[in-house]
Protein backbone atom coordinates (compact mmCIF):
# COMPACT_ATOMS: atom_id res chain seq x y z
CA UNK A 1 0.00 0.00 0.00
CA UNK A 2 1.18 3.36 -1.02
CA UNK A 3 1.31 6.75 1.65
CA UNK A 4 -1.30 7.78 -1.07
CA UNK A 5 -3.40 4.79 -0.58
CA UNK A 6 -3.10 4.43 2.78
CA UNK A 7 -3.94 8.70 2.96
CA UNK A 8 -7.23 8.21 0.98
CA UNK A 9 -8.23 5.37 3.14
CA UNK A 10 -8.28 7.35 6.49
CA UNK A 11 -9.72 10.11 4.60
CA UNK A 12 -12.69 8.18 3.29
CA UNK A 13 -13.32 5.27 5.67
CA UNK A 14 -12.99 7.40 9.15
CA UNK A 15 -14.76 10.68 7.43
CA UNK A 16 -16.23 10.08 4.97
CA UNK A 17 -19.19 7.11 5.99
CA UNK A 18 -22.23 8.62 4.10
CA UNK A 19 -20.26 8.47 0.96
CA UNK A 20 -19.26 5.55 1.05
CA UNK A 21 -22.61 4.10 2.14
CA UNK A 22 -24.43 6.14 -0.94
CA UNK A 23 -21.99 4.61 -3.12
CA UNK A 24 -22.65 1.00 -2.29
CA UNK A 25 -26.02 1.77 -2.65
CA UNK A 26 -25.66 3.06 -6.03
CA UNK A 27 -24.25 -0.07 -7.19
CA UNK A 28 -27.15 -2.57 -5.43
CA UNK A 29 -29.61 -4.45 -8.59
CA UNK A 30 -33.28 -3.35 -7.75
CA UNK A 31 -34.17 -7.39 -6.43
CA UNK A 32 -31.17 -6.34 -4.10
CA UNK A 33 -32.40 -2.80 -2.57
CA UNK A 34 -35.29 -4.67 -1.99
CA UNK A 35 -34.46 -7.95 -0.06
CA UNK A 36 -31.61 -6.32 2.40
CA UNK A 37 -32.49 -4.69 5.69
CA UNK A 38 -29.34 -2.65 5.78
CA UNK A 39 -26.00 -1.86 5.03
CA UNK A 40 -23.71 -1.24 6.88
CA UNK A 41 -19.59 -1.03 7.94
CA UNK A 42 -18.69 0.35 4.59
CA UNK A 43 -14.60 0.64 4.58
CA UNK A 44 -13.33 1.48 1.49
CA UNK A 45 -9.97 -1.56 0.47
CA UNK A 46 -9.11 -0.21 -2.87
CA UNK A 47 -8.42 2.49 -4.83
CA UNK A 48 -6.94 2.98 -8.74
CA UNK A 49 -7.11 5.41 -11.26
CA UNK A 50 -9.97 3.52 -12.62
CA UNK A 51 -11.71 2.02 -9.59
CA UNK A 52 -12.12 2.01 -5.92
CA UNK A 53 -13.68 -0.88 -4.30
CA UNK A 54 -15.85 -0.54 -0.92
CA UNK A 55 -16.26 -3.71 1.60
CA UNK A 56 -19.48 -3.67 3.16
CA UNK A 57 -21.80 -5.87 5.23
CA UNK A 58 -25.75 -6.68 3.91
CA UNK A 59 -27.70 -8.04 5.76
CA UNK A 60 -31.24 -9.57 5.01
CA UNK A 61 -34.06 -10.71 7.66
CA UNK A 62 -32.12 -13.84 9.19
CA UNK A 63 -28.55 -13.33 8.30
CA UNK A 64 -25.67 -10.57 6.98
CA UNK A 65 -22.75 -11.56 4.69
CA UNK A 66 -19.84 -9.46 3.88
CA UNK A 67 -19.60 -8.26 0.53
CA UNK A 68 -18.06 -5.86 -2.05
CA UNK A 69 -18.84 -3.22 -4.44
CA UNK A 70 -16.73 -1.99 -7.39
CA UNK A 71 -16.72 1.88 -8.11
CA UNK A 72 -15.58 3.13 -11.63
CA UNK A 73 -14.26 5.94 -12.31
CA UNK A 74 -15.68 7.33 -15.60
CA UNK A 75 -13.30 8.95 -17.04
CA UNK A 76 -10.48 7.36 -15.11
CA UNK A 77 -8.03 9.69 -12.85
CA UNK A 78 -4.91 10.92 -14.39
CA UNK A 79 -3.62 10.23 -10.62
CA UNK A 80 -5.13 9.35 -7.25
CA UNK A 81 -4.12 13.10 -6.73
CA UNK A 82 -7.95 13.54 -8.07
CA UNK A 83 -9.41 11.65 -5.63
CA UNK A 84 -10.84 13.98 -3.54
CA UNK A 85 -13.25 16.24 -6.60
CA UNK A 86 -13.56 13.02 -7.89
CA UNK A 87 -15.23 11.48 -4.30
CA UNK A 88 -17.03 14.74 -3.91
CA UNK A 89 -18.42 14.45 -7.57
CA UNK A 90 -20.16 11.03 -7.01
CA UNK A 91 -20.78 11.71 -3.57
CA UNK A 92 -23.18 13.68 -5.34
CA UNK A 93 -24.27 12.25 -7.46
CA UNK A 94 -25.16 9.45 -5.69
CA UNK A 95 -27.27 11.35 -3.04
CA UNK A 96 -29.43 12.30 -5.65
CA UNK A 97 -32.88 10.60 -5.68
CA UNK A 98 -34.11 8.73 -8.50
CA UNK A 99 -38.08 9.20 -9.59
CA UNK A 100 -38.11 5.62 -11.19
CA UNK A 101 -38.39 5.09 -6.92
CA UNK A 102 -41.93 5.82 -7.76
CA UNK A 103 -42.83 3.25 -9.71
CA UNK A 104 -40.23 0.32 -8.97
CA UNK A 105 -40.58 0.40 -5.16
CA UNK A 106 -44.17 -1.18 -4.21
CA UNK A 107 -44.91 0.92 -1.37
CA UNK A 108 -44.01 4.18 -3.25
CA UNK A 109 -46.21 3.05 -5.73
CA UNK A 110 -49.15 2.09 -3.46
CA UNK A 111 -49.01 5.31 -1.71
CA UNK A 112 -48.59 7.51 -5.58
CA UNK A 113 -51.35 5.38 -6.78
CA UNK A 114 -53.67 6.19 -3.36
CA UNK A 115 -53.11 9.55 -3.00
CA UNK A 116 -53.70 10.03 -6.92
CA UNK A 117 -56.84 8.32 -6.59
CA UNK A 118 -58.00 10.04 -3.60
CA UNK A 119 -57.41 13.96 -5.16
CA UNK A 120 -59.36 12.71 -8.28
CA UNK A 121 -61.95 11.26 -6.61
CA UNK A 122 -62.28 14.58 -4.24
CA UNK A 123 -62.26 16.91 -7.15
CA UNK A 124 -64.43 14.71 -9.55
CA UNK A 125 -66.71 12.47 -8.63
CA UNK A 126 -70.24 12.80 -7.20
CA UNK A 127 -70.44 10.67 -3.98
CA UNK A 128 -74.00 10.97 -3.47
CA UNK A 129 -74.13 9.38 -7.09
CA UNK A 130 -71.41 6.90 -6.02
CA UNK A 131 -73.43 5.30 -3.00
CA UNK A 132 -76.56 5.31 -4.67
CA UNK A 133 -75.08 3.39 -7.18
CA UNK A 134 -72.91 1.08 -4.93
CA UNK A 135 -75.02 -0.69 -1.58
CA UNK A 136 -71.66 -1.55 -0.72
CA UNK A 137 -70.46 1.47 -0.05
CA UNK A 138 -74.18 2.95 0.89
CA UNK A 139 -73.93 0.16 3.94
CA UNK A 140 -70.55 1.24 4.84
CA UNK A 141 -70.45 5.15 5.00
CA UNK A 142 -74.67 5.34 4.92
CA UNK A 143 -77.27 6.65 2.52
CA UNK A 144 -76.01 9.93 2.35
CA UNK A 145 -72.95 10.69 -0.16
CA UNK A 146 -72.05 13.63 2.51
CA UNK A 147 -69.93 11.45 4.94
CA UNK A 148 -68.03 9.49 2.27
CA UNK A 149 -67.00 12.97 0.17
CA UNK A 150 -65.68 14.25 3.93
CA UNK A 151 -63.87 11.03 4.41
CA UNK A 152 -62.19 11.32 0.81
CA UNK A 153 -61.65 14.99 1.31
CA UNK A 154 -60.01 14.61 4.83
CA UNK A 155 -57.63 11.90 4.33
CA UNK A 156 -56.24 13.39 0.88
CA UNK A 157 -56.28 16.44 2.70
CA UNK A 158 -53.95 15.12 5.25
CA UNK A 159 -51.73 12.72 2.74
CA UNK A 160 -50.72 15.91 1.28
CA UNK A 161 -49.92 18.15 4.28
CA UNK A 162 -48.06 14.92 5.93
CA UNK A 163 -46.06 14.57 2.95
CA UNK A 164 -45.27 18.17 2.57
CA UNK A 165 -44.10 18.68 6.13
CA UNK A 166 -42.24 15.73 6.01
CA UNK A 167 -40.52 17.03 2.93
CA UNK A 168 -39.73 20.27 4.24
CA UNK A 169 -38.45 18.67 7.46
CA UNK A 170 -36.08 16.19 4.71
CA UNK A 171 -35.33 19.46 2.53
CA UNK A 172 -33.76 21.04 5.82
CA UNK A 173 -31.53 18.07 6.78
CA UNK A 174 -30.57 17.85 3.19
CA UNK A 175 -29.21 21.96 3.24
CA UNK A 176 -27.79 22.24 6.97
CA UNK A 177 -26.42 18.21 7.84
CA UNK A 178 -26.43 16.61 4.38
CA UNK A 179 -24.96 19.68 2.43
CA UNK A 180 -26.38 18.86 -0.76
CA UNK A 181 -26.47 20.94 -3.55
CA UNK A 182 -29.63 23.34 -4.28
CA UNK A 183 -31.06 20.88 -7.21
CA UNK A 184 -30.72 17.64 -4.81
CA UNK A 185 -32.89 19.19 -2.23
CA UNK A 186 -35.34 20.42 -4.80
CA UNK A 187 -35.22 16.85 -6.11
CA UNK A 188 -35.50 15.09 -2.42
CA UNK A 189 -38.80 17.56 -1.54
CA UNK A 190 -40.65 17.20 -4.69
CA UNK A 191 -40.30 13.24 -4.49
CA UNK A 192 -41.04 13.71 -0.52
CA UNK A 193 -44.19 15.47 -1.27
CA UNK A 194 -45.41 12.98 -3.78
CA UNK A 195 -44.86 9.71 -1.59
CA UNK A 196 -44.07 10.83 1.83
CA UNK A 197 -42.56 7.72 4.34
CA UNK A 198 -40.50 5.48 2.33
CA UNK A 199 -38.65 8.45 0.64
CA UNK A 200 -38.53 10.45 4.00
CA UNK A 201 -36.99 7.05 5.52
CA UNK A 202 -33.68 7.16 3.02
CA UNK A 203 -33.09 11.10 4.44
CA UNK A 204 -33.31 9.79 7.77
CA UNK A 205 -30.67 7.32 7.24
CA UNK A 206 -28.41 9.55 5.47
CA UNK A 207 -28.78 11.87 8.40
CA UNK A 208 -28.36 9.03 11.38
CA UNK A 209 -24.70 7.55 9.33
CA UNK A 210 -23.71 11.49 8.69
CA UNK A 211 -24.44 12.46 12.27
CA UNK A 212 -22.59 9.11 13.61
CA UNK A 213 -19.26 10.41 11.24
CA UNK A 214 -19.89 13.77 12.82
CA UNK A 215 -19.53 12.47 16.29
CA UNK A 216 -16.49 10.41 15.57
CA UNK A 217 -14.37 13.57 14.30
CA UNK A 218 -15.12 15.11 17.40
CA UNK A 219 -13.65 12.24 19.81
Amino acid sequence: MTSTESRIFTYMNEDHQLSLYAMVQSTLSRKEKLSLTSVKNCKMTAISTIEAKISYIACERHSCAQKQAVIKFDPPMLTLDEYKPRILEMHHKCLEPDFSWLLTEPLCRIILFSVTGLGYAHYNIDMQELVEQNEIIANMVGARGQGLAFLVMISWKFAITAHVVEALYAAYLCKTLLKMKTMATLSWFVIISMVGYPMTLKILEFARIQKKSNEGKKH
